[in-house]
């Protein structure tokens, strides 16, 4: 049953980052969040699908999947998740425009990021599904 709910959260992450409305806009906001990584961070994320971010205060390990929502998760000192976080800008903005507002926010507001956020269990971060850079 977990393979199960496990392929639908992967569909379902699948197809919120399909490019919806503006093909261009989505490029633009990939292409602006990959020039607000650092080169490990933009490593990560062409080949992981994801990137870790430190945050500001309170130096906590965060991992920022490819997507919009439901797509932080918060890692214990051995790599392994402790908690799931979801927040994002308002107004519907390209998948790249919101994860560096969220890494923007970790670093610098992180526990007003943290106040914001809903906060989930470690397993509801779906991890990616492919690599979108491909």
């Amino acid at each position: 049953m977990s393979g199960l709910i496990q392929r639908l959260r992967d569909f379902c992450s699948w197809w919120s980052l399909e490019p919806l409305g503006d093909k261009k806009a989505h490029q633009q906001g990939l292409r602006l969040l990959k020039q607000n990584l650092s080169p490990s961070q933009r490593n990560q994320l062409e080949l992981l699908n994801y990137f870790d971010v430190v945050g500001g205060k309170t130096g906590a390990l965060y991992r920022i999947y490819l997507g919009d929502r439901t797509n932080i998760a918060q890692l214990d000192a051995n790599g392994e998740r402790v908690r799931g976080l979801c927040f994002l800008p308002k107004g519907g903005l390209p998948v790249g425009d919101t994860m560096l507002a969220q890494k923007v926010a970790l670093e610098l507001f992180e526990i007003d990021a943290l106040r914001a956020a809903t906060h989930l269990l470690p397993w509801e971060v779906p991890y990616p599904p492919f690599n979108y850079f491909r």
